[in-house]
Order: structure tokens, then sequence, then C-alpha cells
């Protein structure tokens, strides 16, 4: 008999022979924590419990042996077991006692069934192992779903109760590792800034001393070139040498340059530039270096002006870094495109090839310092990072794109266009958009770009206001406390110590309530910076390119608001004591 019921116990592990009866509808991730195991080898006894309990909607599993009910108990977990006392081979408290003997099945309740003794010693004994109930046969369905049911929810709310506490014991871990590493964290940033530091020196000590030498190689291979010396095998030699030569200075400029925006020891001398002067100039300085590896340049100019603030020697350098690294990763003789247009308000590069290509894995790393796709390649892998460190100095940004190995790859710029496009772009908003013509205000206009100032101020005029200008921000100051004027339009970012935001203070530090209505013209427009406009004491906030319509509804309300502009209260900072302001 024993045998047999291993049998089937085997038979229903394996699936052959299914002894789950559930609801229908009911998830499964639900069900198991509610299931109940009814242990009886009367097939009848078992269908009269499965229709008893039906009503309770919960998951039923059936077991005609206790080898069976072992064999499931192995398998899944159970709310509740139903257990027959009397069973051949495994009777009810030896299956029992097995259970209680299995850390995993020790507190799960049981209730003992049985249609024979009702012996005071048996129903001890079944206490004695652990049952919580006992019942009699005929079952009564009302008792036995009011008693099941109870111990179903008892049961889970003990594993609810169990679960919270875990989950409490792991959000204090977390708490813990979270903790530790931000610990860790501060100790390796520590630890890295002090490395960082002494690389930068090392490499600027570097770079300076390989200065020396060089020079007088220079200086004797152009001397050899003056001597005029003819002979084809020193020419060659002496080829090769330039070449190296230029490589290797090309490499002290990298890592010199490297050091000094690591250090910020390099100052951009920006002016109003044309994107398409850039690419010429670095074009002529790559040139000898495409037509020594014999490259085929594709190139489609800027089909119109481009205007950028910015440095033209290093923005020269950017594009000329990115041909130079096209052309060193590209076969002899392969393709190199160089492309630029407009994309809303930046100007964009692009610098793309037919070579070798870049891997997935080194595309988040390509601007690292000293990194490099070829393995064994010539350079020190600092010309993407001086790339890349110089576009994010001019408020740009550059990404890589390669479908890997082989594929070739792409290099794309982009740099925001100069506030003389802005300028332009409020003035053809006035063409275009009829507008009522107000009543005349007297406004001051703040802003230190030529080109931005001048657009303003006319457009301002075409409407009738009166308009005084200010170049900088003590300028504003001064002209605004000077006129006592409607409005003023001010830049947030200036140069020369006082930017908008210090004009806002000074300005209604001393007007007070008399303090014009103050309107934030700038390139600022995250929702912090019109948050810091506001607590500056700025009415209105208008990102640059503003809409003729937004420029025109921000004058119009200071015909109908004459409250003191909000903001917190000004601050008289350092440099204010320090001024005498």
């Amino acid at each position: 008999m024993a045998d047999q019921d291993l049998q089937k116990a085997e038979i229903t592990s394996t699936g052959k022979e299914s002894t789950l009866s559930r609801p229908e509808g009911v998830p499964d991730d639900a069900r198991a924590a509610s299931d109940i195991l009814v242990v009886d080898d009367d097939a009848a006894n078992l269908a009269a419990i499965e229709v008893a309990l039906g009503e309770l909607g919960r998951g039923l599993v059936k077991a005609s042996s206790g080898r069976e009910a072992l064999r499931l108990l192995l398998e899944e977990d159970f709310a509740l077991i139903l257990l027959d006392v009397k069973m051949p081979g495994m009777d009810g408290f030896e299956t029992a006692r097995m259970i209680r003997s299995r850390r995993r099945t020790r507190h799960v309740p049981i209730i003992f069934v049985t249609a024979y003794s009702r012996d005071d010693a048996d129903i001890l004994y079944g206490y004695s192992l652990g049952a919580v109930d006992f019942l009699f046969k005929p079952i009564v369905p009302e008792v036995l779903r009011a008693k099941a049911s109870v111990f179903v929810e008892l049961q889970q709310r003990t594993a609810e109760v169990a679960r919270q506490a875990e989950l409490l014991r792991e959000m204090e871990r977390r708490e813990l590792d979270r903790h530790m590493q931000q610990e860790r964290q501060r100790w390796e940033a520590d630890a890295l800034r002090e490395e960082s530091r002494r690389k930068d020196e090392f490499l600027a000590v570097l770079a300076h001393e390989l200065r020396n030498p060089l020079a007088p190689m220079v200086t004797g291979l152009e001397l050899i070139r003056q001597y005029g010396i003819g002979h084809e095998g020193l020419d060659r030699v002496r080829a090769s040498m330039e070449r190296q030569v230029h490589h290797l200075v090309r490499l002290v400029d990298d890592l010199l340059d490297v050091s000094r925006i690591s250090q910020g020891k390099i100052i951009l001398r920006c002016e109003r530039i044309d994107l398409g002067d850039v690419m010429d100039q670095a074009l002529d300085s790559v040139r000898p270096f495409l037509a020594e590896r014999r490259h085929e340049l594709s190139l489609s100019p800027c089909d119109e002006p481009l205007p950028i603030d910015g440095d033209a020697v290093r923005l020269t350098q950017v594009v000329a870094n990115l041909l130079h690294n096209a052309a060193r990763y590209t076969h002899p003789g392969g393709q190199i495109r160089l492309s630029c247009g407009r994309d809303r308000d930046f100007a964009v590069v692009r610098v793309a090839d037919n070579g070798r290509g870049i891997g997935a894995a080194m595309l988040e790393r390509i601007f690292d310092m000293f990194v490099q796709e070829q393995e064994n390649g010539s350079g020190l892998g600092l010309g993407l990072t001086l790339v890349h460190r110089l576009v994010h100095m001019h408020g740009g940004r550059v990404r890589a794109y390669s479908e890997g190995r082989g594929k070739g790859s792409e290099f794309v710029v982009r740099l925001p266009l100069s506030s003389a496009g802005e300028a332009a772009g409020v003035a053809a908003g006035a063409e275009d958009e009829p507008h009522e013509r107000d009543e005349p205000l007297r406004i001051v206009v703040v802003e230190d770009q030529d080109d931005v100032r001048h657009g303003v101020q006319a457009l301002l005029e075409q409407w009738g206001h009166g308009v005084e200008c200010a170049a900088n921000g003590a300028e504003g100051v001064e002209r605004i406390l000077a006129s006592r004027p409607d409005v003023a339009l001010v830049d947030i970012a200036m140069p020369g110590g006082i930017d908008g935001y210090g004009v806002a203070r000074r300005v209604r530090a001393a007007l007070g309530a008399a303090a014009p209505r103050l309107i934030a013209l700038t390139g600022f427009g995250r929702p912090e910076d019109q948050e810091r406009s506001r607590d500056a004491g700025f009415a209105a906030h208008l990102t640059k390119p503003a809409a003729a319509s937004d420029l025109q509804r921000a004058l119009r309300s200071r015909l109908h608001d004459d409250d003191e502009p909000q903001g917190r209260p000004p601050e008289e900072t350092r440099e204010d004591r320090q001024a005498g302001r």
C-alpha cells in the first residue's frame, strides 16, 4: 500500500494527474498564500470537503495519502491542512508528526478529521502533534467553513506580519547600505580629487618640460630645409622627422590644454564668429594630413550664416581634432564627411567617416582622458577629451555615434547660436504679429550684447516707447535710479560683477515701492531660473528669443498693475559693502 501511495505522489508531482482544484479567475500569486491541503484516502470524503469549502473561494489541493501530502508540502506552501486520521500505510498522526518535523511546515495549522475515535487520549495525542482542532465525520459544512476560514485568515495575517517584519529589516539593511555607500563615495571622492590634482600638476609640468627639447628640433629641421641640401634619402628622412615632430608638438599641445582646462586656467576669448569661418580654418590645418592618408573629403558647407559667441581658436581646434581623429582611425583612401547646419537655436557640426568604428562598450567612454578605441594606437587619447571639454565650455554638447567596429563613426557637435539671432527673432515676431499701440512707456534696457540691445531698443521704439539703454549691470542700476522708468528689461548673465539679479536687488533696495516693473529677458529658461528671478524681484521672466506678443503682454501689464514687485527682501551682499553701495 505504501508503494501505491508513493506512486500516486510521483504522478501528482509530475503533473500527469491533477489533484488541484482552484476557483477560476483568481491569480496564482494570490491563491498560493491561501490554499488548503485536504488529505483523505476516501474519494467521496474529498469530494464532500471540496463542496463544503467551495464558497470560501480558496484554492483546494487534494491528496489521497500521507506520503502524497508530504510530497505536495515539499512543492507548495499551504495556509491550512485538513488531515484524516485513519489512512492505510501512513496514518494522520504519523503524517502530522512528519509535517511538524520539517522547519518549512512546522507552523502550518492542522485540523484532524476522523469518523472513528472520540477518545480523549487520541484527541490529546493529536493536540500534542500540533493539531489546532478536531472535526468528526459526518462533517457539518457550515462548521467546516467557519473553522477553515478562521485559520486561513489567521495564517495569512501571520504571514503578512512576517512579511512586514522582513520588509522592515530590509529597509534597515538598505538604509545602512546607503549610509555606508555614501561614506564610501565620500572617501573615494576625496581620494579621486587628490589623485586628479596630482595628475593635473604632473601633466602641466610634463607638457611644459617637453617643449624645451622640441624647440631646437623644430628649428634644426627648418634650417636643414633652408640649407637646400639636395639628397633624395635625406629628403625622405627630413620629411619623416617633420611629420613625427609635428605629431609630438600636437600631443604636447593637447596635453597642456587638457591640464589647463582641468585646473580652470583656460579663459575663452569669446567674440561674435561665424561657424563657416571656423570650419574653413579647421580644414586648412588638417588638409595636409588628409592628403597624406589619401582620404576623400566630402564637404557640405553652411547654407546660411551661423553666428556663435565663442573663441574662434578653440572652436577651430574642436573641429580640427575631430577631423584629425576621423582621418587617423580611417584606413588610407577612406571617406570623411564634414557638414554644418542649424537645428532650432543650435549650430550643428557633423564629422563622419567610414573607418574602424567604435564598439558599443566604448561609446560611453570615448571622451574620457587617455581612452582610445584602437589598441596600441598612436597618440595619448587626449584629442576627444579636449573636444568634449571645450564644447562644454561653450555651452554646447558633443555626441559620438557608431554602429560598431568596421562601420564607421560620426561625431555631432551642437553649439548655441549667438544672441544676435535671438534679437532678430524678437524683431521678426513683432513684424509678423499685429499689435495694439499702448500708452508710451519709459523703458530702460540693460543688456551687454550689442546686437540684442540694439534690436530690442529698435523694436520698443517702433511701438512708441521711450527707451534708454545700458551695456552692463552697474550702468543699468545708475540709469534706472536716475531716470525712474516705468519698466526695466534686464538681462541676467552679464559680466562686470553685477548680473541681472544684482541689478534687481539694488534697484529695489534704493527705490522700494517706487521701483519700476522689472522684466527678466534672458537665455536661462529652466523652472529654477524663473523661481530665482521671482525671488530677486522680477515681475516677469521672458526667455530669449521672446515672442513679440509675450513682450507686449509683459509691458502692458504695467499699465494695469501698480503693485510692488514680488520677491524676498533685498539683501546687501559682501560685494555691495566692499564697493560702498
